[in-house]
């Protein structure tokens, strides 16, 4: 229990001691030069850990600067500690208490809490003082906005280039997004949506969440986004991934790249308010891309200190003890980087001010300022996290890709920034459900719906049967037409009637004919052959029945029979004016409203052997712009005429005149039309979207009523 509580002051005493200014030179050939440093390193203080885990990796490369044999050598670098405790009032006092105490420093370095950065960047720049960030990744520090302001760690808008790097190996050109809605992740997101847009990728979806995820992720399932971009912290990527879960949205369908900057194990952290379990949340993370800042360079070259990066490393955990960051590296350049730039300008400043020094430097001056601004943008040098150089005041740094494989983050490969190659050979295989990369998107295969060819094959010939046997029919009327018992039929309107059969069998195969069987530019044409042979063949076969029926009902309402002669031309005239009418509504509609191919895609199914197909049946159908209008008027007016000639064919019913020898089955045949139209009718409309049932209904009503009527 003592050793534990001594231990305990030691540190403490450890870390109090270095916020204070290191010790003087007591080589009076090297001058003291100085920089302030802020870091959060306090006992439970948020952030402590990046803080703690930094202050050896500054330390040692202090020590490497000051040792170093060619840079500095008029000089001894020395770090300011300010404990900034992640908090902005904190770290705005230490930053004034700093510029008014002690001597000048050269620079600002950090800071890693935004809310801190963001305070002293703003004020550093009434200063003239230029400041390098270790830590702080936030994108709201752009060069416009803070020009005073670098940073050796890249900012998150960095992860966009290897995403897009990704979308363009595995060929995802279809995504969706999903962001929290704050600053730190909406900006970063603003720039990949605008990236993605320039480039012409298709961005289905873009969801933004606050306190609620559900949603979002329903809009983005409903827009069967595959491929899904991510930008959130911690917290909300468990809520996230708990959710994916629930809503199926993982597995070898979706395919999720997200940042990883994340705590080690961060799936693990209990959440309260959680309802998923550890394992549910690694099922739903499966085969997960995250993007996160490479700690350490892995390409073995020789650093600016004369150490590799593995060298380094192995110093750094020497002198860590328990504490650790992933940003320890970037600390490290970043302080060879202000060596370097401090080099630059002791050099610069004798063409200015000949009899100066970096030992003179003052706060406020605009040529001090300028200097330290063109040097840091002009270094350049190979550091333990690769290459280092600023563009626009940003670090271009590589990017480390991990692969969630069955319960761990695994490396899968780097993108170097600098050359924007992405190279998978760094790592570990990516590794897939479905062993392959998912699709981007459900292929959809229109399935244009036909009529089932041996059903067409099938009625075709019967119509064709039913043409011959009416062609034959014909052709005996004619010959015998003069036979007395035929004669007494009157066989021209009977021939009427069988050009009539012969043209409603015709419209069996224009019916059953569409663009699959003949071309989509025929299917107009058609259309309209269906519609005039049914038509004209309607009018010919029922208006002659109907002619035949209303001559025995007049006959036989007429108490005075043998003063009423009703000859043959009267019937040919009646079914002449039903023809005119077919001709004008007919024409009419052809002329003003022609037909055109309609389709319309009907309810889609699941491929049978791929999850990633989807098959849309579509149907096609004859269309005009008032087509409702012109089929409503033929309807009213072949219905009328079906209904009188029912009537009168019922009137007549127990009328058997010698003269008139069919007169009877001319009265069967008028209700056989009048019954099988109205029944197909009624299906036609029920049917209509169901293109063989219908086909084969009406067609079967058709070939019963035209044979029965033959």
């Amino acid at each position: 229990m003592y050793c534990l509580v001594i231990a305990e002051i030691i540190v403490l005493s450890s870390f109090l001691t270095t916020c204070q200014p290191q010790k003087p030179n007591v080589d009076s050939r090297r001058h003291d030069v100085y920089i302030a440093g802020f870091f959060p390193f306090g006992k439970g203080v948020e952030n402590a850990n990046t803080g703690r885990g930094v202050m050896p990796s500054v330390k040692l490369a202090l020590d490497h600067v000051n040792e170093h044999s060619t840079v500095l050598r008029n000089y001894r670098l020395h770090m300011w500690w300010n404990d900034t405790m992640c908090n902005a009032a904190v770290g705005v006092k230490a930053f004034f208490d700093m510029m008014h105490s002690g001597p000048h420093k050269l620079m600002l370095f950090g800071a890693a809490c935004t809310h801190v950065t963001d305070p002293i960047a703003k004020a550093s720049k009434h200063w003239h003082l230029t400041q390098l960030s270790y830590a702080d990744t936030h994108p709201m520090f752009t060069k416009d906005s803070f020009p005073n302001f670098f940073r050796i760690v890249p900012s998150e808008n960095a992860f966009n280039k290897p995403r897009l790097s990704l979308l363009r190996e595995f060929n995802w050109t279809r995504v969706g997004t999903i962001y929290q809605n704050e600053p730190r992740y909406s900006l970063a997101h603003n720039r990949l949506v605008a990236d993605l847009d320039t480039l012409n990728y298709e961005v289905v979806e873009t969801q933004s969440f606050t306190n609620e995820v559900t949603m979002a992720l329903v809009k983005l399932k409903e827009k069967d986004t595959r491929v899904i971009l991510g930008n959130f912290n911690e917290y909300w990527a468990r809520k996230i991934f708990c959710e994916a879960y629930k809503l199926e949205m993982y597995g070898r369908k979706y395919q999720w790249i997200i940042m990883g900057t994340y705590n080690e194990y961060w799936w693990r952290k209990p959440d309260r308010d959680s309802n998923c379990t550890e394992d549910e949340i690694e099922i739903a993370m499966e085969q997960t891309i995250l993007t996160d800042l490479l700690p350490l360079s892995t390409t073995g070259e020789i650093t600016v200190s004369g150490v590799t990066a593995d060298e380094y490393s192995a110093e750094y955990d020497s002198r860590r003890g328990k504490e650790y960051s992933r940003f320890h590296g970037y600390t490290y350049d970043g302080i060879w980087a202000v060596a370097l730039a401090i080099q630059h300008v002791a050099h610069k400043i004798r063409y200015f001010r000949r009899n100066q020094t970096v030992s003179d430097f003052r706060y406020r001056d605009p040529l001090w300022e300028k200097l330290f601004l063109d040097a840091l943008q002009n270094t350049s040098f190979e550091g333990v996290t690769g290459p280092v150089r600023f563009y626009d005041n940003e670090r271009k740094a590589s990017i480390l890709l991990k692969q969630f494989q069955e319960g761990i983050e695994v490396k899968v490969g780097e993108y170097s920034a600098a050359t924007q190659h992405l190279d998978l050979t760094l790592g570990s295989p990516l590794k897939w459900i479905g062993r392959q990369p998912p699709k981007d998107r459900t292929l959809e295969i229109i399935e244009h719906t036909r009529v089932n060819k041996t059903v067409y094959a099938i009625f075709a010939s019967l119509a064709i049967c039913g043409i011959i046997m009416a062609s034959v029919f014909l052709a005996f009327n004619i010959k015998y037409r003069n036979q007395r018992y035929i004669k007494m039929s009157s066989p021209q309107l009977n021939n009427l009637i069988i050009i009539g059969c012969m043209l409603t069998y015709t419209s069996i195969v224009f019916l059953g004919l569409d663009s699959g069987l003949s071309s989509v530019d025929a299917f107009p044409y058609i259309c309209t052959a269906r519609a005039w042979t049914l038509m004209a063949g309607f009018s010919l076969a029922f208006g002659s029945m109907f002619s035949k029926t209303w001559r025995v009902h007049s006959i036989f309402t007429d108490v005075k029979l043998n003063k009423k002669v009703i000859k043959d031309y009267q019937l040919f005239i009646v079914v002449g004016v039903l023809l005119f009418i077919d001709l004008a509504i007919m024409t009419t509609w052809q002329v003003a409203d022609p037909f055109y191919r309609e389709t319309k895609r009907m309810e889609p199914y699941p491929h049978p052997s791929s999850d990633d197909i989807l098959i849309i049946p579509e149907n096609e159908y004859c269309a005009s712009e008032r087509m409702t209008l012109f089929v409503g008027s033929i309807y009213a007016y072949k219905g009328l005429l079906m209904i009188f000639g029912a009537f009168l064919a019922w009137e007549t019913r127990n009328v058997s005149i010698p003269a008139l020898n069919d007169s009877r089955h001319v009265g069967l045949s008028v209700y056989n039309v009048a019954i099988m139209c109205i029944c197909g009718a009624a299906v036609a409309l029920v049917l209509v979207d169901h293109q063989d049932a219908m086909f084969l209904i009406i067609g079967v009503f058709v070939l019963f009523c035209t044979t029965a009527t033959l």
